[in-house]
């Protein structure tokens, strides 16, 4: 399944990286592609990452997502997460 999600949070796309690297090398296999890339957001000292990527564990993800340390995450930078799933119209 392909997904969309949007992560608004008060850090830098370092911070996402990082923890996304971590969270990666956790649950390994939840996707088999990944690309996230950072769009510019008018409020100083915040960061808004997109990402799109294909999942081959939907229950896996759902785990991660459940996870203390994202939790944690998401508390530490006031995060937001908003996921999309995406379907081909053509």
């Amino acid at each position: 399944m392909n997904i969309c999600y949007t992560s608004t949070f008060e850090g830098t796309f370092e911070d996402f990286n990082s923890v996304m690297s971590q969270l990666r090398a956790e649950f390994p296999g939840i996707t088999d592609a990944t690309e996230s890339a950072e769009i510019k957001i008018d409020k100083e000292g915040w960061c808004k990452v997109i990402t799109i990527a294909n999942v081959v564990a939907f229950d896996k993800m759902r785990e991660l997502m459940a996870s203390p340390k994202v939790a944690e995450w998401d508390k530490k930078y006031n995060n937001t997460d908003v996921v999309y799933k995406l379907e081909r119209i053509n």
